[in-house]
């Protein structure tokens, strides 16, 4: 019993070493088997970016890589544009996929073929079988669609030849479209390997394929009452202490208000934008149809950008009784409809280009509560520390009017486009009169007897050839004063401006050249006054003198009332909205509690900001917008954040936009499509060796 127990312990303990050396011997060969496969691959890999170096394979593999995301943003930028053009039924993903691909292969197949010379004779290919077989890359796209080359193989010895053996380029079709392209490669080099150089020949295939298109397209609508502008309100601004920046467009209506009986001198300047006490710069357009105002103590304000105003004021108002230390610079055109006035001691209006008084109502107005629309530059202030510089060419369209009455109310129209307070005494001083003759009459205005007519005549022409006239003597009672206007490149007006490099004061010189310009002015003027920039379903804008467009017609303002403003989505800035006539009051970035920094801002009241402002976004108000004490406030309008709020929100506040022929579709697309990588479009096959 003993001997059977040992017998089975012996056998027990030979077959644990017999397996244990099995283990071992098997670990040890699947190890060194292991390693040599590995060693096997590296030595492949290594072998093979030898060969694809050697061959240009590589470079043919980057060519057709970069050429396809060439085609990708290509069709990228075609499916956005004609993605506005398309009927809702053909804006399914699948739809747009499809119209993606085809732009994509359109790229590489259609629009962009070439010539080469295949044993000397022309060949047209296509875009990337040329740039295969020329061994190039694209540079740049022209805008005129004109593509640029530059070599793909700088700096590297040019030691391979690339063909595409006859029938190796095949555009793959089904259902009549392209699919994809296969392109059959085959590179013939001198192999460096080894001391020895080797002719070698490898082949290999190439498949592109137009990728998906993913990204997510939003169709939304833009319209002029927030196109291109940070302000856009229908009634006055006022800046008062505290300076402003602004990168944008702002749109003013301005609420005048003259009431009955306006106090002529002054109060035809109300409403619009009053600056006082302040610094203000803007980086944009400015647009108003009543009166851009520097009140007193503008110490610095610049306009780089167009401004269109019925009126340009520096000068005191009815309320207060000082003006002085003005400053402001105008970068661009300045276009007014009615007066380019100057009322304020020691201040300055430059204007860099050309000035405009566009507007020609020369016809005698009937009664003085009326506010005139005959363009000219006034200047009331007789300090002579004051000055009105155009850089440029000056057209004047109309005469200015003394603020003196007739019996019957109606304003004494002069035959000046450039009146300087004192000036029109020469209207008092008629020697004819004096001398008896009967060919000149004169009307009392009160408080004064002016020319009325002469030789039968009273109109403008004939009252600027009198003035000329007067003013040309040295034996006048009265001298004639510039009133630091210096209009230094070409004036055009109706009335006498200022004197020429003779010492003569010019008259009535309007050619119908210049009237073209003029009326296209006048144009531009209707267009971005009366219409927020966008005239269209409009006609005779600027005749009607009429503005069109105003928040409170362009916002619906009862859909604003019915929005849940805990639906907004704020990722992209935050949404203020009121539509129950409430005011609006923003105290160093915050409504209450809430940060306001960017985002869109609509209301039908008024708004105050107090303290520091630095906001970018949208601030569209029915009522008056309001700068209140100390503090630095800029205001930038960036499209793409009202976009990308309109984008993330656009089924809630879609329907605040009263719907007008004026707007425009434009898509939102959110991830780009040229991001997509290499394996999205192309499959390559194991190149061999031919020899």
């Amino acid at each position: 019993m003993k001997k059977r127990k040992k017998k089975k312990a012996s056998t027990f303990v030979i077959v644990v070493v017999v397996m244990a050396v099995i283990f071992t011997t098997g670990t040890t060969i699947l190890a060194v088997t292991a390693n040599d496969y590995k060693m096997r691959i590296n030595e492949s890999k290594k072998l093979q970016n030898l060969y694809e170096a050697d061959s240009g394979l590589d470079v043919v593999e980057n060519i057709i890589i970069k050429t396809s995301q060439e085609a990708i943003k290509y069709a990228d930028k075609e499916v956005k544009k004609e993605f506005t053009k398309l009927d809702d039924k053909d804006r399914s993903k699948d739809k747009i996929n499809e119209l993606f691909k085809d732009k994509f292969y359109e790229f590489l197949i259609t629009k962009n073929k070439q010539t080469i010379n295949v044993n000397n004779v022309p060949k047209n290919v296509d875009i990337l079988e040329y740039l295969i077989l020329e061994r190039k890359y694209i540079k740049s796209i022209l805008e005129s669609g004109t593509l640029q080359f530059e070599s793909a193989i700088i700096d590297r010895e040019n030691s391979f030849i690339i063909e595409i053996p006859e029938g190796g380029y095949i555009k793959n079709t089904n259902n009549g479209k392209v699919s994809n392209i296969t392109i059959e490669l085959k590179s013939t080099f001198e192999n460096s390997e080894g001391e020895l150089k080797n002719k070698k020949t490898v082949t290999t295939k190439y498949v592109v394929t137009a990728p998906d298109y993913n990204s997510e397209i939003t169709s939304i609508n833009i319209y002029p009452v927030f196109d291109g502008k940070a302000i856009t309100a229908d009634g006055n601004m006022d800046l008062s202490n505290g300076n402003l920046t602004i990168s944008g467009d702002i749109w003013i209506k301005g609420n005048e208000n003259l009431g009955d009986n306006p106090e002529y001198t002054f109060e035809k300047y109300k409403g619009g934008i009053k600056l006082e006490n302040t610094k203000f710069n803007i980086n944009g357009n400015i647009y108003t149809s009543n009166t851009f105002h520097l009140n007193n103590a503008v110490s610095e304000a610049s306009v780089d950008g167009d401004i269109y105003a019925k009126n340009i004021y520096v000068g005191k108002s009815i309320n207060s009784n000082v003006s002085q230390s003005n400053n402001i610079s105008f970068e661009k055109n300045v276009i007014v409809n009615n007066d380019l006035a100057l009322n304020a001691t020691n201040s300055n209006i430059m204007i860099k280009n050309n000035f405009y008084g566009i507007n020609e109502k020369t016809a005698e107005v009937l009664t003085a509560n009326k506010a005139l629309n005959s363009s000219s530059i006034i200047v009331n202030d007789t300090s002579k520390t004051s000055t009105i510089t155009v850089n440029k060419d000056s057209y004047i369209m109309g005469v200015a009017y003394l603020n003196a009455t007739d019996e019957s109310g109606n304003k004494y129209q002069t035959g000046e486009s450039v009146a300087v307070k004192g000036n029109y005494l020469a209207y008092t001083d008629v020697e004819d009169i004096l001398n008896g003759k009967d060919n000149v009459s004169l009307k009392y205005y009160s408080p004064l007897q002016l020319l009325e007519s002469k030789n039968e005549q009273s109109n403008p022409s004939m009252k600027a050839d009198y003035f000329a006239e007067y003013y040309s003597k040295n034996t006048n009672h009265y001298k004639f004063n510039d009133g630091g206007v210096n209009l230094k490149g070409a004036v055009k007006s109706v009335g006498t401006s200022v004197k020429d490099s003779s010492g003569n004061i010019q008259k009535s010189n309007i050619t119908s050249e210049d009237l073209n310009l003029v009326n296209e002015q006048r144009n531009e003027f209707a267009r971005n006054v009366f219409a927020m920039g966008d005239a269209t379903g409009f006609e005779n804008l600027y005749n009607g003198q009429e503005v069109k467009r105003t928040v409170s017609n362009q916002i619906n303002f009862d859909k604003v009332k019915d929005i849940n403003i805990q639906n907004i989505k704020n990722e992209n800035g935050v949404v203020i909205l009121s539509g129950n006539n409430e005011n609006i009051v923003i105290e160093n970035n915050k409504i209450s509690d809430k940060e306001v920094k960017k985002g869109l801002i609509i209301t039908n009241g008024n708004i105050t900001i107090k303290g520091n402002f630095d906001f970018t976004g949208n601030i569209i108000t029915t009522g008056n917008i309001n700068f209140e004490g100390t503090g630095e406030r800029t205001i930038t309008y960036d499209p793409q954040v009202m976009r990308s709020i309109l984008t993330l929100n656009y089924d809630i506040l879609k329907d605040i936009f009263n719907e007008s022929q004026s707007k425009r579709e434009e898509i939102k697309v959110t991830s780009a499509s040229e991001l997509y990588s290499a394996d999205k479009f192309l499959e390559r096959s194991l190149w061999r060796i031919v020899k």
